[in-house]
């Protein structure tokens, strides 16, 4: 808590400003604010806290500027939900436009522009359904191989590795096939430009992006160009990845559009997807009954062709999914600000004030959560996944409302397919089931120091498969 002479400070100043908010709850501010909570603290870690400290409502200061921090169910649903047109995702959107483009809907402003962009993205087609079942295999497949290689290293880190499986895989369903390694490094310079601007301390034209960045996204968004034009002139009708197929459904589609919402697919998951396997292998390593659990089910399911209607069946795949993404999801913070002077909380908000969306609390909230730290996939059989779904008051890794991620649907079979597949095919050993430090990259948690290796299964009917 600052002392009293910065408490003091503040008041003389600022205190008109805080009277005006009411009696909102939250850590007494000092003449920096309460910005120093944050210092050498995770912000989500923090946000957590207030929840448990101050309830569903807390006012902080960044200096002199207010920001509120909701941990309750009800004022996230009228800020993300019912009321989202008075709020938008402020900094971000400029933090991240030299990365991804603006035809992706992520980073539109709210209204038509997000309205009109909505509606050509891919996975918000009625044919999205079908597309995901027909990744089924496919994914599969490419997760397979890819575990195949890594089963060879003797020490990988987790982090980095499932990373790259996750782009490959991505890379399969998005135009078929995988992608060579310079691909990737582009997709990864161009995401440390973004993390970088992110992450800035002082106004993003003070924030230099890495060199050979302006080259990097030439390369990468041209290359999807190239595949867009190419597929055009020779379609494929018997292709299911997402490229062949929306131009069968959407065949007015621009192509460059095409292209920059193929190159924005990876941003919008390959970070989030790979960060929620480290911490599902981490969890299970800890929990000996659930990865035993695991790998019997996904055993079976490596028996035969896996299907989307297969994947449905196995209960305990999708459960250790959904907790692991209940215990440990990889965007725990999103932001909005009030487009205009606006109430809530009974207290008027000015324009730009910053207002910090966690759901840490939320998916650990004790009076909502039996045992809420411990990772209990058993939590989401016999109904869980109804009682709370994906966008709901206290389970929303994929945030909530309209904005929430256009690709949960296919993230949840990602994930549930990659944990099958890597399970059936290896034993995920870590060296320590200590708690991981948790960094931070391009808005996403980034797992640190999680070593092991994949041991490969001695059912070599199980590793043929």
């Amino acid at each position: 808590m600052p002392n009293l002479l910065s408490r003091s400070l503040f008041n003389l100043f600022f205190g008109a400003r805080r009277r005006a908010l009411g009696k909102l709850p939250g850590p007494q501010p000092g003449v920096l604010g309460t910005i120093g909570d944050f210092l050498g603290h995770a912000p989500w870690d923090v946000c957590a806290r207030y929840g448990r400290e101050y309830g569903g409502i807390t006012l902080i200061w960044m200096g002199p500027s207010p920001a509120l921090v909701l941990n309750d169910p009800a004022l996230i649903e009228e800020v993300l939900e019912s009321r989202r047109l008075e709020f938008e995702k402020g900094a971000v959107i400029e933090q991240v436009r030299p990365t991804v483009t603006d035809d992706t809907p992520f980073i539109a402003k709210q209204g038509e522009d997000w309205a009109g962009k909505r509606r050509v993205d891919p996975l918000a087609q009625p044919w999205s359904e079908d597309w995901i079942a027909a990744q089924v295999g496919p994914l599969q497949a490419a997760v397979a191989e890819s575990v195949d290689a890594l089963i060879r290293e003797t020490s990988i880190d987790l982090t980095p590795a499932l990373r790259r499986l996750t782009f490959d895989a991505f890379a399969v369903v998005t135009v078929g096939e995988k992608l060579p390694t310079s691909m990737f490094d582009d997709f990864m310079l161009l995401a440390k430009g973004a993390d970088a601007r992110i992450q800035a301390k002082l106004p993003l034209k003070f924030v230099s992006l890495p060199k050979g960045f302006e080259a990097a996204r030439a390369r990468f968004y041209g290359h999807f160009a190239e595949r867009v034009s190419a597929e055009r002139r020779a379609p494929n009708p018997s292709a299911v990845h997402l490229l062949a197929r929306t131009l069968r459904e959407m065949p007015t589609l621009q192509d460059q559009v095409l292209a920059h919402l193929l190159g924005g697919f990876f941003y919008g998951g390959v970070f989030s997807s790979s960060t929620i396997l480290v911490g599902a292998f981490h969890q299970l390593q800890k929990h000996a009954s659930a990865e035993e659990r695991l790998a019997a089910e996904a055993a079976t399911l490596a028996s035969g062709a896996l299907t989307l209607e297969r994947l449905r069946d196995a209960r305990w795949t999708e459960a250790v999914a959904y907790e692991a993404l209940r215990i440990l999801p990889a965007v725990r913070i999103v932001t909005r600000t009030p487009s205009a002077d606006t109430q809530l909380a009974g207290v008027t908000l000015p324009a730009g004030t910053t207002i910090l969306i966690s759901n840490q609390h939320l998916h650990r909230d004790p009076a909502y959560w039996p045992h809420p730290d411990t990772f209990d996939p058993a939590r989401w059989l016999d109904g869980g996944v109804a009682r709370d779904p994906l966008g709901s008051g206290h389970f929303f890794p994929f945030g909530r409302g309209p904005r929430a991620c256009v690709a949960g649907a296919f993230a949840i079979i990602y994930l549930q397919t990659a944990l099958a597949t890597i399970a059936a095919r290896a034993k995920v050993h870590v060296d320590s089931t200590a708690p991981f430090e948790e960094g931070f990259f391009f808005g996403v948690v980034l797992p640190k120091g999680v070593t092991g290796r994949l041991v490969s299964r001695s059912n070599s009917s199980v590793k043929a498969a």
